[in-house]
């Protein structure tokens, strides 16, 4: 039997459950067994056990990513080998599992000298940090940045990479106990998330930023796109307002589809500004060239050392709700771990 870490239904940290399910069959022509070691947690999880995710419903298995070791191939997979230490992307959860079967274009080859637990925590936070970024926003020489939430996972990754260009200056919100960790990985500015942050920002740069990294969604969305500068992007890679608690909120669900399902185009015109939003795997799927390429641009740049995750904490799956409990309250600082 493998053990795997399932939401039963919609509802709290109550539907979260270790069960025995059957070993996986042998992989097909194209396909690769992992053993995995570690698994990286993401919000995206729970959105899923909260009903808000309509393309994956309880009850499912959870997991996007996760990091191990080969142990069987399909006749057909070349790129990977039994034996090899590899990070896993998957698009459509089934992670958080003791063994999975995962198409070859899911794996990729870790170096010697990198954990299984750096090796689950990078890919869906740096690919969005980088995408929203770079491809979206067009981040470039001497810009300023406002990114939410900068503690979390994509908010680390995106100091880091928005650091990799010269002269951009970073505000970044998070609680106070935070900031001087984020101030250590690059931010120049830190905001107390539950202060004036649009005060704060253009206190300090009365133009407004370039781009606003915003994975709040709700009321912000509007202040969002007020800091924004002639030219600027609000790029939003998350709704965490619709994330009330530990179990589902209507009114935080209604309160953030209200306030984001109008963008006036005569608002954008008029402030030539752009609103975008990213989703990994979706992009994955229409474009899995270039998800290719940046994941492993991504894997180069740790592995030189000019990206550093951060681990915030390793959990065992029967850890698995306090585990959540460290992201859904915001105690976490980098990534969330969980090993079988």
């Amino acid at each position: 039997m493998v053990k795997r870490i399932v939401v039963k239904a919609i509802g709290g940290f109550d539907q979260l459950k270790v069960e025995d399910g059957p070993v996986p069959p042998a992989p097909t022509e194209n396909q690769a067994t992992v053993n995995v070691k570690a698994c990286g947690l993401n919000f995206y999880d729970i959105y899923v056990r909260q009903g808000l995710n309509p393309e994956t419903q309880p009850p499912c298995t959870l997991g996007l990513e996760c990091a191990g070791v080969v142990t069987a191939v399909g006749t057909n997979v070349s790129t990977v080998k039994v034996g090899d230490r590899v990070v896993v992307h998957c698009p459509k959860g089934g992670a958080c599992a003791e063994q999975i079967i995962v198409d070859e274009d899911s794996l990729m080859v870790i170096p010697d000298d990198m954990t299984f637990e750096m090796a689950a925590s990078f890919t869906i936070n740096y690919l969005t940090a980088y995408f929203s970024l770079f491809h979206l926003g067009g981040l470039r020489a001497g810009a300023a940045v406002l990114i939410h939430s900068a503690a979390g996972g994509v908010g680390w990754a995106a100091t880091q990479l928005a650091k990799t260009i010269p002269g951009v200056y970073v505000f970044g919100t998070a609680s106070l106990h935070k900031h001087g960790a984020i101030s250590e990985n690059g931010v120049d500015h830190p905001i107390h998330h539950d202060q004036d942050y649009q005060k704060e920002v253009l206190d300090q740069r009365p133009q407004g930023v370039n781009i606003v990294l915003d994975n709040l969604s709700g009321v912000d969305f509007t202040k969002s796109q007020e800091l924004l500068e002639p030219l600027g992007k609000v790029v939003l890679i998350g709704a965490r307002g619709m994330l009330g608690s530990e179990h589902r909120s209507l009114w935080c669900v209604f309160k953030t589809w209200w306030t984001t399902k109008n963008v006036s185009p005569y608002s954008l015109i008029m402030n030539n500004y752009a609103v975008a939003g990213f989703n990994l795997n979706e992009l994955r799927k229409k474009d899995p060239a270039i998800f290719r390429q940046t994941w492993e641009k991504i894997l180069e740049m740790i592995r030189v050392g000019k990206l550093q995750p951060c681990i915030d904490s390793v959990w065992q799956f029967d850890q698995i709700a306090e585990a959540y409990k460290q992201l859904v309250e915001r105690k976490n600082i980098g990534k969330v771990i969980i090993r079988p």
